[in-house]
């Protein structure tokens, strides 16, 4: 049953239970924009790791643009999240699957309009992988939102430490680990910092929290998989910004760049997602391009829209 959503307004949520895992019982929750679907198009949004949807302004752009729009909190994340969980945790990228088939499903049920998925950050990689898994299931397009397709890392951690750390993550997953960013994504978006946007900062930390082994060795498990190719056999579109920052202090650059992700590294792995894949490079753009300036995040929607109008 839906219940009204913590974003207000027509915002509704529904809890799905799904299959236990060792921290034992497991939700995600689907949030969807309005009561009843208008249109006969729809766009499902996953969301980056230690994140949640909290992007109004998005869901009314695609609801204008003639889209029913639904956002997956994922699990142990957002709004998703129990007790005695640890957040964000995860242990391969496939259980992220279930929380996806749930979400379809329930929009199915709903509307038998087209499908798009939207992923951001981690929530593209998991998309990227989920389509290749599973071929032919009536999704008609793509959008990754500057996705986390290699992990931004010196080269020596990628060749020797990486291969370490995932063996010892199948053997002792619990260990907990830095994850080696600063804050200053964070403080570029958040109302309380120098950015323009409010949200609930105990589902979306300022500062990235450390991550168990287990999650990283689930992250370099698939990206492996990816830079060996995939086959995304719908229209895919990836979206990033023209370049990427990482000082360790705060300047204004940081206001008009990708602060987590190198941005050269999403070019470099595109030909392994598909035959069928246009890359549109936004100019300023934050990591999550939808967070950005508004004249930027104009542009993003602006040309993001005029792609899916080709598809559709």
């Amino acid at each position: 049953m839906k219940i009204a959503d913590v974003l207000g307004g027509d915002f509704r949520q529904i809890s799905i239970q799904l299959k236990p895992d060792r921290e034992g019982a497991v939700f995600c929750t689907l949030v969807c924009a309005g009561e009843i679907p208008e249109y006969d198009r729809n766009v499902l949004y996953v969301h980056g790791f230690s994140d949640y949807f909290f992007q109004t302004e998005m869901a009314e752009q695609f609801r204008q643009n003639g889209y029913n729009f639904y956002a997956l909190d994922l699990r142990k994340c957002g709004r998703s999240i129990r007790a005695r969980q640890t957040p964000y945790n995860l242990y391969d990228i496939t259980d992220y699957y279930e929380d996806i088939d749930a979400a379809i499903e329930q929009i199915r049920e709903e509307t038998k309009g087209k499908l798009t998925l939207l992923g951001h950050s981690m929530g593209g990689l998991v998309l990227s992988m989920y389509l290749h898994d599973r071929p032919n299931n009536a999704i008609e397009a793509l959008i990754l939102n500057s996705p986390f397709l290699e992990l931004n890392i010196k080269r020596h951690l990628k060749t020797i430490g990486l291969p370490i750390v995932s063996v010892l993550g199948k053997f002792f997953p619990d260990i907990r680990i830095k994850k080696g960013l600063s804050v200053n994504y964070g403080y570029s978006i958040s109302k309380e910092r120098y950015g323009e946007w409010e949200y609930n900062e105990n589902w979306k930390p300022v500062a990235v929290p450390d991550v168990s082994i287990s999650w990283l060795r689930a992250i370099y498990k698939a990206q492996n998989r990816l830079h060996k190719g995939l086959n995304i056999d719908c229209p895919v579109l990836v979206m990033r910004s023209d370049k990427w920052v990482k000082d360790k202090l705060w300047s204004d650059k940081f206001r008009n760049a990708d602060a987590v992700l190198n941005v050269e590294h999403i070019s470099k792995h595109i030909p392994s997602l598909g035959r069928n894949v246009t890359e549109i490079v936004i100019a300023d753009g934050l990591h999550d391009l939808f967070l950005s300036a508004f004249e930027v995040r104009t542009d993003a929607y602006k040309r993001m829209f005029e792609w899916l109008d080709k598809i559709f």
